[in-house]
């Protein structure tokens, strides 16, 4: 089996997911993994998919295009990158951010996420309420030997500098 990565993007509306994975199903593939969120009124999907040998990445764009352009969607197909072997990785965690909503957050969180060397698994952010609070979550693969305190005594000072307040929490095993 291939595995292909798939990214479409637009305006929201009903019935996206279900056009994409029809043409999918059409060419015998199988959804192995998706995340997709509606930002405002724009809905982001990314899909991982399974197809049979002997169906390359450009055949799947082709059968995903026209589905994509009646529905008004930006389209990325292409091969997968392998999964990364999970025992060069430390523990799993969530990075959780709550403050009064400014610029530059998520760029100081993640900057500093990027030079400690952790990998961002998920990330989730939103501004709500009067004055906007930000809550930002990351779940994170820390690198091997870094441990959650560790981790959370490198991200204080960016912390303090943002006016944040910042948890580093361990995941237990994924289950859904």
């Amino acid at each position: 089996m291939n595995e292909i990565a798939v990214t479409a993007v637009g305006a929201d509306r009903p019935g996206i997911v279900a056009a994409l994975t029809e043409a999918l199903l059409g060419l015998g593939g199988n959804l192995e993994d998706c995340r997709a969120a509606l930002l405002r009124g724009s809905f982001a999907v990314a899909l991982l998919v399974t197809v049979p040998d002997g169906v390359p990445a450009e055949r799947v764009d082709a059968a995903l295009r026209p589905v994509a352009e009646r529905l008004g969607l930006g389209l990325w197909t292409g091969p997968a990158s392998p999964p990364d072997d999970a025992s060069a990785w430390g523990p799993r965690c969530v990075i959780s951010v709550y403050g009064v909503d400014h610029p530059g957050i998520v760029h100081a969180v993640t900057a500093a996420l990027a030079h400690t060397g952790a990998n961002i698994v998920d990330l989730s952010a939103r501004a709500a309420g009067r004055p906007p609070i930000y809550a930002l979550a990351i779940e994170v693969d820390l690198p091997a030997g870094a441990t959650p305190e560790a981790m959370a005594a490198a991200l204080r000072p960016v912390a303090d500098r943002n006016r944040v307040e910042l948890s580093v929490t361990p995941v237990a095993d994924e289950v859904m």
